[in-house]
């Protein structure tokens, strides 16, 4: 199961282990409810938390084992950002074949114009088209990735 594992992706790992870590953050709330002897009904969202964190990492890790994923390699051209936090909005990405915008995407630390992302979508992922643009609006995860070259 650990060779299975760590031949995921490594943002993919990542974001396995962030919902597992969400389905421990719930164990903790349960046992810290439990100790204080309060309310049963105060146990009920952190069974919830628990469930929904672990379907979700069990989830992700069976797609990733399947290869029910795609991942699409590009170089970012503009980037929209919010106007109060200045977070990522949508981005832009250019690959040989395609331009596409990924609306919603996930926060990248010291995201520039010109880099080249991975972006890891689900094989089954809506994808529209809106002036010649491919436009996703989800994603499972996004990584810095080298440029290719052309040897």
């Amino acid at each position: 199961m650990k060779e299975k594992f760590l031949s995921i992706p490594a943002s993919l790992q990542k974001q396995i282990l962030m919902r597992l870590a969400g389905s421990g953050i719930g164990i903790v709330t349960l046992l810290l409810v439990l100790s204080s002897q309060s309310d049963w009904r105060l146990l009920l969202p952190c069974f919830a938390l628990i469930v929904f964190c672990a379907i979700s990492a069990a989830t992700l890790y069976n797609r990733c084992i399947q290869n029910r994923y795609v991942a699409v390699t590009g170089s970012c051209v503009e980037i929209e950002r919010t106007v109060w936090r200045r977070r990522i909005k949508t981005l832009y990405l250019r690959t040989d074949k395609h331009s596409i915008k990924l609306v919603g995407a996930r926060p990248i630390r010291n995201l520039v114009v010109g880099d080249f992302l991975t972006v890891y979508i689900t094989d089954n992922t809506s994808v529209y088209e809106v002036d010649g643009c491919q436009v996703v609006c989800n994603c499972l995860a996004i990584e810095k990735a080298l440029p290719k070259r052309n040897d």
